[in-house]
């Protein structure tokens, strides 16, 4: 089952330009059978695309935010968890996280020279904390960096995810996840990134 994992509407987020009518509209031309809204700290067009969604397509919720660590995408079946967090904030830990929550550090190396300038103990302190790791992402197609992430997720038994960070109707797509067999919602998606049931793909 392919899911773009990574996905950015308005007016939920500032940044698109992707109205939450066009965003379901080029969701059924691709055929997707499930996405995530992952906005920055905000889950209010998740609320009003869920409510009008055919069964046909999955919308799971996420939300990114933004940390001195770095992005991250957080997705989980505890709505309120994630109503609680804020564009820009620290990542929370472990202990913070309710139950049936996933994180994926997202374009981990982007505008850090494919990873060429990050030390090993930057990601060596980052890793333990998330559950995956996006090793392609729309936004920034690096084959350097797609290879360290790659090697990362190896090193620290992370998922490997794949998202277009489309913030316009025609970027959806242009990465996404694998995942085998049905995804029927949020707990389904979290188990597979947390069993590393999931596998980056890109055009």
């Amino acid at each position: 089952m392919r899911i773009d994992t990574h996905v950015h509407t308005s007016p939920g987020s500032r940044c698109s330009s992707m109205a939450k009518e066009a965003f379901l509209r080029e969701s059924a031309r691709h055929g997707l059978e499930a996405v995530c809204l992952t906005n920055h700290g905000n889950l209010a067009d998740y609320d009003d695309i869920a409510s009008v969604a055919t069964f046909a397509l999955r919308v799971i919720p996420g939300v990114e935010i933004s940390s001195p660590a770095g992005d991250f995408l957080i997705y989980s079946a505890d709505l309120d968890f994630l109503r609680g967090l804020k564009a820009v904030q620290s990542l929370p830990g472990r202990m913070q996280r309710p139950e049936m929550t996933a994180v994926v550090w997202a374009h981990p190396f982007a505008g850090n020279g494919g990873g060429a300038n990050a030390a090993e103990d930057y990601y060596a302190r980052i890793a333990p904390q998330v559950d995956g790791i996006e090793v392609y992402n729309g936004n920034w197609p690096d084959d350097t960096a797609s290879a360290l992430a790659r090697r990362i997720a190896d090193e620290f038994s992370l998922a490997e995810l794949g998202g277009s960070d489309a913030h316009r109707n025609e970027q959806l797509m242009r990465c996404w996840t694998e995942v085998e067999g049905e995804i029927d919602g949020v707990i389904d998606f979290v188990t597979a990134v947390l069993e590393r049931g999931t596998a980056a793909k890109k055009k």
